[in-house]
This record gives C-alpha cells, sequence and structure tokens, in this order.
C-alpha cells in the first residue's frame, strides 16, 4: 500500500510555442490515508517549487492554490457489517465486497461527517465481467482495466446500472429494517 499518491493532472506554461510565458499552472492532486503524510507531502511540494523558481531566476515567488481538499472516508464499522451482510444474502457467491483502502479524491463523507451520521461507502464495478476475468487470468488487470479517471474508462451499462440500483434499494432497506 502508498503511503501517498500524486498525480499531475496538467502541466500549462504559455499558449504559443515561441512565446515565453510569464507564468504556469501546475494542478495536481494528493491523496493519503493519514493527515502528517498529506502535511509532509504539501510542505515538500511547495519547498521543491520554491527552490526550482529561485533557481531558475523567477521574478515572483510562486502561488499555492489549494482546492478539492477532502476527508479521509472512514467507514463505520457497524454500517459496514449490516450493509455487506445484506449486500451478500443478495448477491451471487464469489462477488466481491471488500474494495480494500482506496486513495480516491472523495467528498461522500463531507455530508455524513457533518450531520454526525454513520456511513459506509461501496463501489460498484462497471467493467465487462469476461474482459475482466481475462486480464485477471493474464495477471494483467492493472494494465488492460482502465479506473473510473482513465481516459479509457467506459463502464458497460449493464449490468452496471441495474446493480448499482439493486445496491441502493438493499442498503435503503437493511437501513430501515435494522
Amino acid at each position: 500500500m502508498f503511503d501517498a499518491v500524486l498525480t499531475i493532472g496538467s502541466s500549462v506554461a504559455g499558449a504559443k510555442s515561441n512565446i515565453i510565458p510569464d507564468h504556469s499552472v501546475l494542478l495536481a492532486n494528493l491523496r493519503t490515508y493519514d493527515l502528517s503524510v498529506r502535511k509532509r507531502m504539501i510542505e515538500s511540494i511547495e519547498r521543491m517549487v520554491k527552490a526550482e523558481c529561485e533557481a531558475s531566476g523567477s521574478p515572483k515567488p510562486p502561488e499555492f492554490h489549494y482546492y478539492d481538499q477532502y476527508p479521509l472516508t472512514d467507514n463505520d464499522p457497524e454500517v459496514t457489517k449490516w450493509t455487506t451482510a445484506a449486500f451478500r444474502s443478495h448477491f451471487p457467491a464469489g462477488t466481491l465486497f471488500d474494495l480494500g483502502h482506496q486513495t480516491a479524491s472523495e467528498d461522500f463523507s463531507d455530508i455524513p461527517n457533518a450531520l454526525g451520521t454513520p456511513y459506509t461507502y461501496w463501489g460498484v464495478g462497471g467493467i465487462d465481467a469476461e474482459k475482466y476475468k481475462r486480464a485477471l487470468a493474464a495477471g494483467r488487470v492493472e494494465q488492460d482495466i482502465p479506473v473510473n479517471h482513465s481516459e479509457f474508462f467506459a463502464p458497460v451499462i449493464e449490468p452496471t446500472l441495474s446493480t448499482g440500483t439493486q445496491t441502493l434499494v438493499i442498503a435503503a432497506l437493511a437501513y430501515l429494517a435494522k
């Protein structure tokens, strides 16, 4: 497992190949499981960018703007337990239920945290099952199965839509039944 994931989503400097730009914009996304690791990473990034600006003789210091700050999604063990039990009783044997740790940039937990409400976060697969089985058998899941922020990600409509709808109904019924 990684302690941090840093993704550079965009790097833009100038609008033409023959014009020296007066600024550049670097868009980065940082995901961590631990706030102290996040703080250390941000300090490191800022230190390196400042040093690079200094070394290249930048006339102005860099500016840092932080957007899309999301809390760690921390599933409530009890809610997760009964939701998983409801899923297991409904879906066929062999269905995967544990997502494990995810480094998603996710605002899902903002609302339940604000309301003091326990929650659980789950995912629904959207890849053609046969394509996934072939990639798994070949040991090529990471290479052949695009994830949701890839330009190649294209979930199959069915059974993704009906499975997602079923999970919502099953979770709601399990919650109401408790």
